[in-house]
């Protein structure tokens, strides 16, 4: 995997740690920013510039995170669930679409991952962040720690495989469609199983209301 994506551990550290809402926007804004950095890398091969624009692109898409985020969580939430889940769908296969790669399978199928996973998460799992920060002491500081390391450790384990599969099919016709398949899976140990384990293991609080089926509408 491109050294690029190392900077998703930020929001999946913020996701599993500190407050799930702000590492799931986060996330949001580094795919697109990943995204839009291939686009311009293959603009630049086909078209050569002499400035490299890739920071001021994503300086620029954090800014308007930053100004628009929460503008955008907001109309989001007005909608339904299953609205949700088809928008960030089709804006998923958008975006492989539009140059059928490796490349942008990769951001597109993250991006659908944690989609789904946000969603099974908050209606079967009900994993949160916010029983955390009533705890005092080491304690806190050892669950947040003893997440990450479990979390990402897995993650690793995961990528290793992935990348292992991506070699074994590479002459493969279907390799777009595995490639996808398996950056799915990987978003969805980040944004569902890791929560779900973290529950098992009691290292994370239940939020019953998140949990009892009542945001499927």
């Amino acid at each position: 995997m491109n050294l690029i994506y190392l900077f998703l551990l930020i929001p999946f550290f913020i996701y599993w740690c500190i407050n799930e809402k702000a590492g799931l926007q986060i996330g949001i804004t580094v795919i697109i920013c990943i995204w839009t950095v291939q686009l311009y890398r293959n603009f630049r091969e086909s078209i050569p510039i002499d400035i490299d624009l890739t920071w001021i692109i994503v300086i620029v898409i954090f800014c308007l995170d930053l100004f628009l985020g929460k503008k955008i969580s907001v109309l989001l939430s007005k909608g339904s669930v299953r609205a949700y889940m088809i928008t960030a769908a089709v804006v998923s296969f958008l975006m492989i679409l539009y140059h059928p790669s490796v490349e942008y399978v990769i951001p597109g199928g993250i991006l659908l991952g944690l989609s789904i996973g946000c969603y099974l998460n908050r209606r079967y799992v009900g994993f949160t962040n916010s029983d955390i920060w009533k705890m005092k002491g080491i304690k806190k500081w050892l669950i947040m720690l003893a997440r990450f390391f479990l979390g990402t450790v897995v993650l690793a384990i995961v990528i290793y495989r992935v990348d292992q599969i991506m070699l074994q099919i590479s002459n493969s016709q279907y390799i777009l469609i595995y490639g996808f398949l398996c950056y799915v899976v990987m978003s969805l140990w980040v944004f569902v199983a890791a929560p779900w384990v973290f529950v098992k293991l009691h290292l994370a609080g239940l939020n019953e209301n998140d949990s009892t089926g009542n945001n499927d509408k």
